[in-house]
């Protein structure tokens, strides 16, 4: 869902300040649903949902933008991952929107919503009376309450009846929906899977599978509003391209992938145990460096496991290993080194590490393929360390 900075240039505010003030009940207005294609830049990698309203009599034409944040916000990143960060709505002329995103390559699609009149006048006062200073702002759950499920469920108050959302049930968890927007970035969907826990590896139903725009996009086009009387109504008038994609998508080199980088890790580690072995002698050097970096992912997925309040980051399995104990770890095996003492610790770490390669097969929680050869990296220097341990002298 893209985000925006919610800064808009003054005369963006005075035209869409203008367009608001009123409009006569014999206008003709139609509204429709917006939908952005995914961008080359991570805050942008799902897409982006906006509603457009265009008085066909005035000739005004403005956008309603759920996804605007103020990043000059005090302290904003550590809110953010906090999970405390309000996004807001705001509003800008159309023309705005075609120039942004045309100049970003990112295609939009229009789906003019097939509303009377009336409905269409009372879902652009609601959008007026939410984007008043005291309404703009919600606090924003990326999966649960973003800017696609806000325009939908806008539209659901407006309409004279029931949505009925007809396409067939897609079984699919929202682990797996991001897996398919973040095919062609492998080292994004490795640092997702590593923060997210098992909350998004259950079945979900429709309403919750429309966090994703292009998702919401695809239900709209086979949906329906079925009205008092039980007669029924497609939900979608027509569509349109309003922006072709030109973005040049590449697919980051399977060489490079996180799969192919820790199984190098995890073949290194092996032969240097081997190395050990024969030659009878540690190479504590690379497991410092291993459990030091395995400290500071701890750091970021402890943090958001026991501080922050986004969906998902508090049922994670990997905060088991992915801790700052880790840093502790390696500074214990350091002070080892130099003062020639048993690492006695080496037998717990063996432990919990072969105890997390268990659990990886039988928690509900799906796992990153690459996150297995980091654990058995992690494993076989926890062997190493065993070894030596055992065998040094007492």
């Amino acid at each position: 869902m893209i985000l925006m900075l919610a800064n808009f240039k003054m005369s963006a505010q005075e035209e869409v300040s203008s367009a608001m003030i009123g409009f006569p009940s014999a206008d003709s207005i139609s509204i429709s649903i917006l939908t952005c294609t995914p961008g080359a830049e991570l805050y942008s990698k799902f897409g982006h949902t906006a509603l457009r309203v265009k008085n066909h009599t005035q000739g005004e034409d403005i956008v309603f933008n759920y996804g605007c944040f103020d990043y000059s916000e005090h302290n904003f990143v550590f809110k953010f991952l906090l999970g405390q960060t309000d996004y807001m709505l705001n509003a800008e002329p159309y023309n705005y929107l075609v120039a942004r995103y045309g100049y970003m390559g990112t295609g939009v699609k229009e789906q003019i919503l097939n509303l009377t009149q009336s409905e269409a006048r009372y879902l652009f006062l609601l959008l007026r009376e939410n984007i008043r200073p005291e309404n703009q702002e919600y606090r924003y759950i990326w999966l649960y309450d973003n800017c696609t499920e806000r325009a939908r469920d806008m539209i659901e108050k407006a309409v004279d009846g029931n949505v009925v959302y007809e396409r067939p049930v897609v079984h699919a968890t929202i682990r797996q929906m991001l897996h398919q927007c973040l095919q062609e970035d492998p080292w994004t969907c490795f640092g997702i899977d590593m923060i997210l826990g098992s909350e998004i590896d259950g079945q979900v139903d429709k309403r919750i599978q429309m966090f994703l725009p292009d998702f919401f996009r695809q239900e709209a086009s086979e949906a329906c509003i079925v009205k008092s009387d039980g007669s029924r109504i497609p939900y979608i008038f027509t569509t349109n391209d309003i922006i072709q994609e030109t973005l040049k998508r590449e697919k980051a080199s399977f060489l490079v992938s996180p799969v192919v980088v820790f199984s190098f890790l995890l073949l290194f580690a092996i032969f240097l145990f081997m190395y050990e072995f024969i030659r009878n002698r540690q190479q504590e050097w690379f497991d410092i460096v291993l459990h030091a970096l395995q400290g500071a992912a701890g750091i970021v997925v402890a943090f958001l496991f026991f501080f922050s309040s986004h969906p998902a980051v508090d049922s994670n399995w990997l905060v088991i290993i992915l801790n700052p104990l880790a840093l502790f770890y390696a500074g214990w095996m350091i002070y080892c080194a130099r003062k020639g003492k048993r690492n006695i610790l080496s037998y717990v770490n063996m432990a919990v590490l072969f105890c997390f390669l268990v659990i990886m097969l039988i928690c509900p929680q799906a796992f990153n393929t690459a996150m297995y050869l980091v654990v058995l990296t992690l494993f076989v220097r926890a062997l190493s360390q065993g070894h030596f341990t055992y065998h040094r002298k007492r």
